[in-house]
């Protein structure tokens, strides 16, 4: 658990890769029927019109001035981790949400080399979020999550002429990368931390609900949310996200640019992005971290994930809609 002294409290394989990724895309459809929430499926062009990327979205309830919230999701996840709780409590806001499947994820499309094993660049991910996010014609909040909140910060970095409204590091890996926070777990727990890496590298969470919980989930999250969300984890990645052998050439990300306010949050039971790794964030975007007591990695669809909805609300309330 973390030390709480610096940060604020709140309380089948032969089917082709193209037809696994439109069976993908169609379950995403009659999940957003069912739902009944009013989601919809749509897909974006890359900046070079390369790949299709899934967007799944949810509009406003009502008339509202508030910015729309673009989402990114991270490593082994993809656009259906924002829909599952927070489409519907911001939706019912006042703002438009939008959560995008990078390249290799979810319903998108594969990179178009004929053996990827890797997904793209973190430039490369950066420039496919700021594209999308041009074409709403308004300036979004960018949400990210663990390395979707790398993918966010470059992003924002690499946008320096329309900056997003805001952005929101939700258990992001830090600006440095995530070596650092890899150390300070093996030298704390190095029994849990050893299964933790080794369920990353091989991917062992896919199968095994024990270490799916230790990865991303709360003790008390349900053994039935818990085998829901292990194979949505399962079917989310068809290639890896990053190659972190070759992220340092990408690192550090540049700091936002001072207008841009920025939100760090994180939980205390997190065994992927540690307390130091938020702070370190938390001063590179100029604020405080958020530190969530009783959650784990995946704050958003953890048992208490409307405590991280609130606090990212708040702060875009108090910080970002003013002036939008």
């Amino acid at each position: 658990m973390m030390s709480r002294s610096a940060a604020a409290i709140v309380a089948p394989s032969h089917v082709s890769l193209g037809t696994r990724a439109r069976r993908v895309r169609r379950v995403r459809r009659a999940m957003a029927r069912a739902s009944g929430h009013q989601q919809s499926f749509h897909a974006v062009a890359s900046p070079e019109g390369d790949v299709k990327l899934e967007v799944l979205s949810r509009m406003a309830d009502g008339t509202s001035s508030k910015p729309p919230l673009v989402f990114v999701h991270g490593s082994y996840h993809a656009a259906w981790c924002w829909s599952e709780h927070f489409f519907q409590y911001f939706a019912a806001r006042g703002h438009d949400c939008y959560a995008l499947s990078m390249r290799g994820q979810g319903g998108s499309d594969m990179p178009p080399v004929a053996d990827a094993k890797i997904a793209g660049t973190l430039e490369r991910h950066a420039d496919d979020v700021n594209h999308f996010c041009a074409s709403l014609g308004r300036r979004p909040v960018l949400v990210g999550h663990s390395f979707g909140g790398l993918v966010a910060q470059l992003a924002c970095a690499r946008a320096a002429d329309s900056p997003p409204a805001g952005l929101a590091l939700l258990a992001s890996v830090p600006p440095t990368g995530n070596g650092e926070m890899v150390k300070r777990f093996l030298f704390r727990a190095p029994i849990a931390s050893a299964k933790i890496t080794f369920a990353f590298v091989t991917g062992a969470f896919k199968s095994n609900a024990a270490l799916c919980r230790e990865c991303f989930f709360s003790e008390d999250v349900s053994e039935t949310t818990l085998a829901r969300h292990m194979s949505q984890i399962a079917s989310s990645s068809r290639v890896r996200l990053l190659d972190l052998s070759a992220l340092n050439a990408s690192l550090p990300v540049p700091a936002p640019p001072a207008e841009t306010s920025v939100f760090v949050c994180g939980g205390e039971d997190d065994f992927v992005v540690d307390e130091e790794g938020l702070e370190e964030t938390a001063a590179w975007g100029r604020t405080e971290a958020v530190i969530l007591e009783r959650t784990a990695h995946d704050l958003m669809l953890d048992t208490r994930w409307e405590a991280a909805a609130a606090a990212l609300g708040e702060w875009v309330d108090r910080r970002v809609s003013p002036s939008y």
